[in-house]
């Protein structure tokens, strides 16, 4: 069995939560009670009460204890915890303990902390309003063990308080708390950690060691857990919940599959992430199952795991249900320019909102890969101002540009952070559609580069994803669709209604609530980019813009005479063609990517170029779908240069590649990844 490290003592305080606590809290709509004095420290926590609370009431109440690894942290961890649970009706409080940082104390006090706050809230529970047999302890990670400690630890009581009082809360609800502190049975805990642990304790580890505690039955306890976790591993949760159990406990052990921890925590920017929600819904539903809680949750999670919901989305809705007007777009290859899952999303959206007056942008353009993609953005969509905004590529990064992982971040990423750019309060929703090698690859247990690399990119930005090709692999699993039902790569009708039907559920999950009077649109955070050269300030570049042309001509091609498949979309555009060896042309550019947006058809040939009189390189423009077809397609002859101004250089050469019957080069756009040159 792995060796466990259980470094949460030394790794906690340097996690984002803790980087950004706010230490002392400051709450306008909760009421600071001091609990506890020790020395000249004034130990308070807040208590967030439901709208219509009265003194005589005899409320269920909970309190959390913010993590730490019991050096750092801030009772405001918790804060949207408490104001979920005060508007469903509990009595929520959120406490401030001793910590190492700010007191000089050890784990022991921070137990001694936690026993006094849940007998301070049991000892008044008449002024409170709270019913002193209801009173759950929570908390994650540090504090998940202090809520723990509550429950199991018969020792540590302060003894100038009355002891009389019970500090074992009635129910536990623990975020990947830190459970195992000494080493217990099977588990392998590393020595080396175990012997730092024991010099932070303040008493022998085994003592503070929740696990090694549990001699009888305790109370009723959820636990959430990443299963990805390395900094409190999940096994030493399963151990605990394991020896609870074997006590004639209820102890129940939720797992979420590749999180981390910390996953739990509310969001960035003031809004619930995709993880909070489902965790607090789970709560919700284990409160109402005791009784603490009635009625149902009201925070919504999407029905099916494949569907990421990790915004509230409500910037679109204020726009479609208060302003009634909405612009509403969608980007892709041909599943989203075909009569697909597109027409079907915007029939919902006609039918939910009737009297608002939409504008529909469709975007999609067959074979087009997310780089293509992320340069045509501006062009085609941000130019519409989007409110709602649907993205669709993975399929075509796999088997049209056979992107690596690189380039597939820099696509969707450029699209992303683009589009987040041009309007921070622009709503989006990513989809993974799945082509045959894409599922084998899952269904082997694999995940596909593209629309792993998309999921990757859009969980950074907090956006909403449809992870289709999961769903569908579930299903075929499930024997409740095969491939050919879905309509394979080109979905049929069922594949196209249960892709709608997955965007549906994360729009709804998203508006399931009544929209508040005083909602007003909020700003979606823009983080670090992944890629410092993703293509977030991708542009077409027109034509016209070349220059020193020698050899090439802006005109309409005689696609009447040149053999191969042409698309309707593109035989009336003016492109920058060359069909004779040596033709150039140059071009001025300001940024750290350039290329060219072409057809390469049958006759498709290679390309020489030279950045800043650099030696020439080249590129060849044939694919191997230009067989039969003048196929559009992004070229880039250098993504990585020294953002600033350049110069570019374009010859055709004499050789082509063997299977191409030509020299050619028809140029719909030149690409750039900077900013535009002024006028």
């Amino acid at each position: 069995m792995r060796n466990l490290f259980l470094v949460f003592l030394t790794l906690l305080p340097s996690l984002a939560w803790a980087q950004r606590s706010n230490y002392p809290p400051e709450f306008d709509d909760a009421r600071a009670e001091k609990y506890k004095t020790v020395g000249d420290v004034d130990l308070k926590l807040w208590v967030f009460e439901p709208a219509d609370h009265q003194p005589t009431d005899k409320r269920a109440a909970i309190v959390f204890f913010f993590g730490g690894g019991w050096k750092a942290g801030s009772p405001a961890q918790f804060e949207q915890h408490c104001r979920y649970l005060a508007s469903r009706g509990m009595v929520a409080i959120t406490a401030d303990y001793r910590v190492r940082s700010r007191h000089e104390t050890l784990a022991d006090r921070c137990v001694a902390d936690g026993k006094s706050a849940i007998r301070w809230v049991r000892r008044n529970a008449k002024r409170l309003g709270i019913d002193p047999n209801r009173i759950v302890a929570g908390g994650g990670s540090a504090g998940g063990h202090v809520a723990a400690c509550t429950a199991v630890i018969k020792s540590l009581d302060e003894p100038t308080e009355d002891n009389s009082i019970s500090s074992v809360p009635n129910a536990m609800a623990l975020f990947n708390p830190a459970l195992v502190l000494s080493q217990y049975r099977d588990l392998d805990l590393d020595e080396s950690k175990l012997a730092d642990i024991a010099t932070r304790t303040g008493v022998p580890a085994e003592q503070l060691s929740p696990i090694h505690q549990i001699t009888t039955k305790i109370p009723p306890t959820i636990i959430f857990h990443g299963e990805a976790d390395t900094t409190v591993p999940f096994s030493t949760a399963q151990a605990f919940t394991n020896a609870a159990n074997n006590h004639n406990s209820h102890c129940k052990l939720n797992g979420f599959a590749g999180q981390a921890h910390g996953f739990f925590n509310y969001g960035r920017n003031g809004k619930p992430g995709e993880n909070f929600r489902k965790t607090i819904n789970q709560l919700d539903q284990f409160l109402v199952s005791l009784g603490y809680l009635t009625g149902d949750a009201t925070i919504a999670t999407t029905n099916s795991p494949n569907a990421h919901l990790r915004s509230d989305l409500n910037n679109s809705r204020i726009k479609f249900q208060r302003d009634k007007r909405g612009s509403v777009a969608f980007i892709g290859g041909s599943i989203t320019e075909m009569d697909g899952y597109r027409p079907m999303v915007t029939e919902y959206l006609q039918q939910r909102f009737p009297e608002t007056e939409f504008t529909f942008t469709a975007a999609g353009i067959s074979s087009t890969c997310s780089t293509t993609g992320a340069f045509r953005l501006d062009h085609d969509v941000l130019s519409t101002n989007p409110d709602l905004f649907f993205v669709e590529f993975a399929v075509n990064d796999d088997q049209d540009a056979s992107h690596n992982a690189r380039d597939c971040v820099r696509g969707m990423e450029g699209i992303l952070r683009h589009a987040l750019r041009h309007n921070p309060q622009m709503d989006i929703v990513v989809t993974h559609f799945v082509n045959p090698g894409m599922l084998q690859k899952i269904q082997d247990g694999d995940e596909p580069i593209s629309s792993a690399q998309h999921e990757r990119v859009a969980t950074h930005y907090g956006v909403a994803t449809n992870y289709l090709a999961r769903e569908l692999a579930d299903r075929i699993e499930g024997g409740t669709m095969t491939w050919k039902e879905f309509g394979g790569t080109h979905p049929k009708k069922p594949g196209n209604r249960l892709a709608a039907d997955m965007v549906i559920d994360i729009l709804d999950s998203a508006w399931s609530q009544p929209l508040a009077d005083n909602a007003k649109p909020t700003t979606h955070s823009l983080p670090k980019p992944i890629d410092p050269n993703s293509y977030t300030h991708g542009r077409l570049v027109p034509i016209d813009q070349a220059k020193k042309i020698n050899g090439w001509q802006i005109r309409q091609p005689d696609w009447k005479s040149l053999p191969g498949g042409k698309r309707e979309r593109f035989t009336n555009q003016r492109l920058l063609c060359a069909t004779q060896p040596g033709s150039t042309f140059t071009l001025d550019f300001t940024g750290t990517a350039v290329g060219a947006y072409v057809l390469a058809g049958p006759d498709a040939g290679i390309l020489d170029f030279s950045i800043d009189d650099s030696p020439y390189q080249r590129i060849d423009l044939y694919h191997r779908f230009s067989k039969g077809l003048h196929y559009p397609r992004t070229v880039l002859f250098d993504a990585d240069l020294k953002s600033g101004k350049h110069l570019l250089k374009v010859r055709l050469s004499e050789d082509h590649n063997e299977a191409s019957g030509g020299t050619a080069a028809r140029i719909l756009q030149l690409v750039v990844n900077g900013p535009k040159s002024p006028d």
